[in-house]
């Protein structure tokens, strides 16, 4: 095991990284950055295996690594600006990306490969590529990762013996790339985090609808009464029950916010509305169990305790004499 192999190992783990966070990124143009980098990284760990063994394989993948760096920028600077110009370079270089990439997998597919079954392997993973490149222009965030993910499946099976051979012939020797398979795997799991961060969003809104429903309902309940007295005696459980849901309401409500999706004033504006019209529920629903609260301690100072009616009387009585004569006899009788 040559130093150079071992860098190209740490390059891979770098790119692992680059390629996970790269799809977790919903801003096209910070994914096309990202992603632009990465392919760039990816690009010198094959250059490092290439100085471990030699050129003859593996300057076939550092070209692709670099074609497809260069893709990822090239895209990201016409996506700066929304302009005629720009989408008309940004047509040009995607249709001739595509041609130098068909051209490139025709010949190696029909002339470089030993097997038929690795032509067919090669021509699928072709498809997919080629819907790759064509999912990184097209707009929207959903393309990208849905032919990604399926690009990856096929680059994944050219990591294992079932491409690569150390010789060619019937003897040929099959090994495989645990790192390239470790990166093409990085891709796939970020796909399906991000689409389960996706619908664990969806869900927390659907449940966020049914309580702000559930606490409209009880606070018009609440209103119609006018008469405090009656949710005191009557409506305190379903009070208690109401600042649980608030709260519940609170929190989800925060965890249903997208940073992604604040991008300007409106939508920082629509996400700030939100979070202040549930601090208004809070506030109603605060004033409301105050209001319970002190007409019961109220209704408690109010109510007279059996002990202070009928014992304070009888101790004053004891401690005043009923008439003169008592009071002399009492004196008189006191010793000095």
């Amino acid at each position: 095991m040559s130093v150079w192999f071992i860098v190209a190992q740490v390059i891979g783990v770098i790119v692992i990284v680059f390629e996970f966070a790269s799809y977790q990124i919903k801003d096209k143009r910070k994914y096309l950055l990202v992603n632009g980098i990465g392919s760039a990284i990816w690009a010198l760990m094959f250059l490092a295996l290439a100085l471990h063994s030699s050129f003859d394989t593996i300057l076939s993948l550092i070209l692709v690594a670099a074609y497809s760096s260069i893709r990822a920028l090239v895209f990201w600077w016409i996506f700066a600006k929304d302009s005629p110009k720009r989408r008309m370079y940004g047509r040009i270089f995607l249709v001739v990306m595509l041609l130098i990439a068909l051209g490139a997998a025709i010949y190696v597919i029909g002339t470089q490969l030993p097997t038929r079954e690795t032509q067919i392997i090669q021509s699928v993973t072709l498809v997919f590529a080629l819907g790759f490149v064509a999912g990184q222009y097209m707009p929207g965030r959903h393309p990208v990762r849905i032919t990604v993910f399926l690009y990856a499946i096929m680059l994944f099976i050219m990591q294992t013996p079932l491409m690569i051979l150390e010789s060619e012939g019937a003897g040929a020797v099959g090994r495989w790339n645990i790192m390239g398979m470790l990166i093409e795997v990085s891709k796939m799991i970020s796909v399906i985090i991000f689409y389960a961060l996706i619908i664990q969003r969806n869900i927390y809104k659907k449940k966020l609808a049914k309580i702000k429903a559930a606490v409209n309902c009880e606070l018009s309940k609440i209103n119609s009464d006018s008469d405090i007295s009656i949710l005191a005696d009557t409506g305190l459980m379903s009070l208690n029950k109401l600042e649980l849901l608030v709260a519940k309401m609170v929190r989800l409500e925060l965890a249903t916010i997208d940073r992604s999706e604040i991008t300007n004033t409106t939508t920082a504006e629509q996400q700030t509305f939100a979070i202040l019209d549930d601090l208004n529920t809070v506030h109603d629903v605060k004033i409301i169990l105050e209001r319970v609260i002190k007409l019961k301690m109220q209704r408690l100072d109010d109510k007279s305790l059996p002990h202070r009616t009928r014992i304070q009387p009888d101790i004053k009585e004891a401690m005043l004499p009923k008439s003169k004569s008592d009071a002399t006899t009492t004196n008189a009788s006191t010793p000095v």
